[in-house]
């Protein structure tokens, strides 16, 4: 990082075309990159949605692994037990997401591309 005389800010190279750029920029104001995306809304959307799925497939787990809970008349018999099977699966594929999108959201175009 280096500090640009003339504004007494810190400066970086953006990593798509390396142009000295103020490294609390969203966006390039030379190339117009901008690696959180275009929408940051939908991103925190998304985010929210990962997160929400991650925590409902754990409680699925713990409710299907311990038995708390009583098999309601509409489902099967042994329902939450069999759905437990797969809820490590998708709590650990949400969570990543949820883990991916909210570091995507919070990258700047001089940081490093581990995001992009």
């Amino acid at each position: 990082m280096a500090t640009d005389p003339d504004d007494g800010g810190s400066t970086a190279p953006c990593d798509k075309c390396e142009e000295s750029i103020p490294t609390d920029a969203d966006r390039c104001p030379v190339c117009g990159y901008r690696p959180a995306g275009y929408s940051p809304e939908l991103l925190r959307v998304g985010e929210a949605f990962f997160a929400l799925a991650a925590a409902v497939s754990l409680v699925i787990l713990v409710t299907g692994v311990a038995g708390v809970v009583p098999e309601p008349p509409v489902l099967p018999a042994g329902a939450f037990s069999k759905m437990a099977i797969i809820m490590p699966y998708t709590t650990g594929i949400s969570g990543f997401f949820a883990y991916y999108i909210h570091g995507k959201r919070q990258t700047k175009p001089t940081d490093s591309s581990a995001f992009g």
